[in-house]
């Protein structure tokens, strides 16, 4: 016997339904937990890429410093190589300054040397204590002692006066020694009232 769909539809019964449907809050956690996936990744994507930038921000700003350093040191270096200059000028100024009175003294007693003398040794040496004071150590080969009076009135016309000079002879040498004092030429003479104020601030 055949019997068709739309008869057997007939016999089924009326029922009630088993669960009710999902109310509308529970109906939004699917869309809620996707929403949360997608935040999670945009979020995720621009940590990363912050992170990014921050690393390659710190290695600009390593690089930097790095590079800072380097100039510092490279300038502790040229600072030292031109302090090391300037010490080295700065003696060299000394001993100029130190040696310019003495070369035109040195000059003018080799000058004053006549064509039957000869300057066998010639010392100047500056005291340390007294700067103002010289010690000349001079041997000369003459045979008179007229040689020596002119050299030494060229001494005093450079404002040098001697005191405690020696006078040898030594092996045909005549050799002077003595202690050159330089004197101001510009400098006025004190006077005794001036003299006595001295000693008794003194």
């Amino acid at each position: 016997m055949i019997i068709h769909g739309h008869e057997i539809d007939d016999f089924k019964a009326e029922r009630k339904g088993i669960i009710a449907p999902l109310p509308i809050i529970l109906r939004l956690v699917p869309i809620l937990f996707y929403g949360a996936l997608l935040f999670l990744v945009v979020v995720g994507s621009v940590a990363l890429i912050h992170r990014s930038v921050a690393t390659s921000r710190r290695d600009d700003v390593l690089k930097a410093v790095q590079v800072l350093k380097d100039q510092i040191e490279q300038h502790k270096r040229d600072r030292s190589v031109l302090e090391s200059k300037i010490r080295e000028a700065t003696e060299l100024e000394s001993w100029v300054l130190a040696s310019m009175p003495l070369q035109p003294l040195v000059v003018n007693i080799i000058r004053s040397m006549g064509p039957q003398s000869s300057i066998v040794d010639l010392v100047i040496e500056r005291d340390a204590e007294t700067p103002s004071q010289l010690r000349m150590n001079l041997r000369m080969n003459t045979d008179s002692d007229e040689q020596l009076e002119r050299s030494l009135q060229v001494v005093r016309e450079m404002h040098y006066r001697e005191f405690s000079p020696t006078q040898t002879r030594v092996r045909g040498d005549l050799d002077y020694r003595a202690s050159l004092l330089w004197q101001n030429p510009h400098a006025r003479p004190q006077t005794p009232e001036e003299r006595m104020q001295g000693e008794g601030a003194s």
